[in-house]
């Protein structure tokens, strides 16, 4: 069964497509690709440390990148590869 995660995860989706393709476990240190693992990760589509949201006022150098260590079965069931 596909979910209903909304139009706007559209990018977290393809994203969870680029993880499928990859060996795990796979670091983001960019601020979108952070939040669309936190997306994925709030649907239950991948198992991913996530940092927490970083304050705009203090910069992008103390971001902590988020890594990717696995796809849920339910994260293969959206991608048909159950």
């Amino acid at each position: 069964m596909k979910l209903d995660i909304g139009k706007e995860t559209t990018m977290a989706i393809d994203l969870l497509r680029r993880i499928a393709g990859s060996p795990l476990p796979m670091s983001f240190t960019q601020t979108a690709d952070i939040d669309q693992v936190r997306i994925l990760r709030a649907a239950g589509l991948v198992v991913a440390f996530v940092p927490a949201p970083h304050h705009p006022s203090i910069g992008m150098l103390l971001q902590r990148p988020a890594q990717v260590v696995g796809i849920t079965q339910k994260g293969r069931d959206e991608l048909g590869l159950a």
